[in-house]
């Protein structure tokens, strides 16, 4: 009798021990699922903002080139003005030249700063690396020295040496 009674009393502590680890792990699940979707939610965020980024990169881009085709078919005019007979000719197609110029150097130079303040895809690798460190430190967490109570600043080699 007395080994059924301890049968059971280990049976119930077992269940009641895989009935709190499954609801734990049930959790754990729900838990998980909401942090895949908040990371999901944020690797698509990063994406159209990084996709527009490059749309607004490659449109820029697109008016530094016809600014600077825009230039050179200016420049050949400039070459068959030089016919014309009017006295201020060189004046009006030099600034109708520099016009472009200006343009397409203003243009290059905000298209460079956009990309030299963040890298591309910055805050999705920021993001990944940092949940990947997160992530290490909890299956692996470092070994804590075992000296907690040597004093502060000294290294525990010196502390062992001392004694």
């Amino acid at each position: 009798m007395w080994v059924n009674l301890l049968k059971f009393a280990a049976v119930l502590f077992l269940n009641r021990k895989v009935t709190a680890l499954k609801d734990n792990f049930f959790n754990l699940r729900h838990h998980v699922a909401d942090y895949t979707e908040d990371r999901a939610q944020q690797l698509k965020q990063d994406f159209v903002e990084e996709t527009e980024r490059l749309a607004t990169s490659i449109v820029g881009l697109l008016v530094v080139f016809s600014m600077f085709i825009f230039t050179g078919l200016l420049g050949l005019m400039w070459l068959f003005s030089l016919l014309w007979e009017h006295p201020h000719r060189s004046l009006i197609l030099g600034l109708a030249m520099l016009v472009p110029i200006i343009i397409g150097v203003v243009t290059f130079l905000a298209v460079r700063a956009t990309w030299q303040k963040k890298p591309l895809f910055a805050d999705s690798l920021n993001m990944i690396s940092h949940d990947w460190r997160l992530f290490r430190n909890e299956m692996a967490p470092e070994e804590q020295p075992q000296a907690d109570h040597s004093e502060p600043g000294s290294s525990p080699d010196v502390a062992k040496s001392a004694t």
